[in-house]
Order: C-alpha cells, then sequence, then structure tokens
C-alpha cells in the first residue's frame, strides 16, 4: 500500500523549508509527528516543499523531512530537544530557531511560506492537537492517495481509538476549513 506524491520543490532548500515551519510557527514546534503533518498539509495546499510521503504509523510521512530535519540542526538552522512526557516517560522534540529563518521579503511570492495565510495556517497547526493533525492528514491520504471509497471505516481501522471523542469530526472540520477532501468531497 506504498504510495508516494511528489512536489517541485521552489526557491528553497529542504533545511530552510524546516527552518521556516518552526520560524512560523512561532518559533517553537512540538513534536516530529507534527512537523511532518505540518509539512503535508502545507503541501496538499500548493506549498510545494518537494518532499515525497508515503504512509506510516502515524499516517504520510517523508523520509526527505526527517533528513531536511537533520540537515537544519547541523546547519545551526534549528535545535531539536528531546523531552519526556510525565505521565509515562515517552520521549518527543520540540523545536526551536537557533537563526531566523531567511526573510521572506527579498524573496518573490511563490517562495515557501511567503504568504502570510499560509504562515498563520502553521500557528493554527501548531494549536491544534497532534491527533487532530494526525487524523485529518490521514484521512486526506485514504481519500486522495489510496483512493479508499470507504475511507472512514478504512481510518477508523487503522486509528482506533483516536478516532473518538469527536476527534475525526474535529479532524473533518479541519479540512473542511482547509478546503481539502474528504471533508469537501461529503458536503458536494
Amino acid at each position: 500500500m506504498k504510495q508516494e506524491t511528489e512536489h517541485k520543490a521552489m526557491n528553497a532548500e529542504r533545511e530552510q523549508i524546516v527552518a521556516r515551519i518552526v520560524h512560523a510557527a512561532g518559533g517553537h514546534l512540538v513534536s516530529r509527528i507534527r512537523m511532518q503533518k505540518v509539512a503535508y498539509l502545507l503541501d496538499q495546499l500548493g506549498e510545494h516543499s518537494g518532499f515525497s510521503y508515503t504512509y506510516h504509523h502515524y499516517g504520510p510521512y517523508s523520509r526527505e523531512l526527517d533528513s531536511a530535519i537533520e540537515d537544519a540542526k547541523v546547519l545551526n538552522m534549528i535545535d531539536e530537544v528531546i523531552q519526556h512526557r510525565r505521565s509515562d516517560g515517552a520521549s518527543y522534540s520540540v523545536f526551536k530557531n537557533k537563526q531566523e529563518a531567511s526573510s521572506n521579503k527579498d524573496e518573490d511570492a511563490t517562495a515557501y511560506l511567503s504568504s502570510p495565510v499560509r504562515q498563520a495556517l502553521v500557528k493554527r497547526f501548531n494549536d491544534e492537537q497532534i491527533v487532530i493533525l494526525e487524523l485529518a492528514a490521514t484521512a486526506h491520504w485514504l481519500f486522495k492517495y489510496e483512493q479508499i471509497e470507504d475511507w472512514k471505516t478504512e481510518i477508523q481501522r487503522r486509528k482506533g481509538s483516536k478516532t473518538e471523542e469527536g476527534r475525526l469530526e474535529k479532524a473533518l472540520e479541519l479540512l473542511k476549513d482547509l478546503n481539502l477532501p474528504p471533508a469537501v468531497s461529503q458536503a458536494a
């Protein structure tokens, strides 16, 4: 069930894309999973990172993005601090800008995250519960790339209890706000 999406990169090195995402998130972004979902959703909205995605445990995933995170760290663009949840000790990443992402002022309107609207979306994604982003990205993936007609049953099978307590509905509402399928397709 591996399927890939590819996009043409425009006006930014991949490590710079990572730094711009962290910068747009307010200089602080929690979780590699969140980073993956933010980049994926931005690509679906036409942001063109150049990353390829396959389906993985937490939904759409890009190895190239993981590599770009490592490159951004080595190039001193971001810091990654590993922290641990108090409840169970599980580790998670916290990304912080080490230097300002290069200004979009000197670049044309096609530069990655040059739009204030898209920058505001990154802040919104950063404030959203991670499971909502995961479900939104997964629902979109199942519908658009795996073309599963009964994507709702499939997402419930793959994600189990994560889809309960109104979380799937919130994820679909996010997709509707973004004008992305399957939420938009249902309304039509």
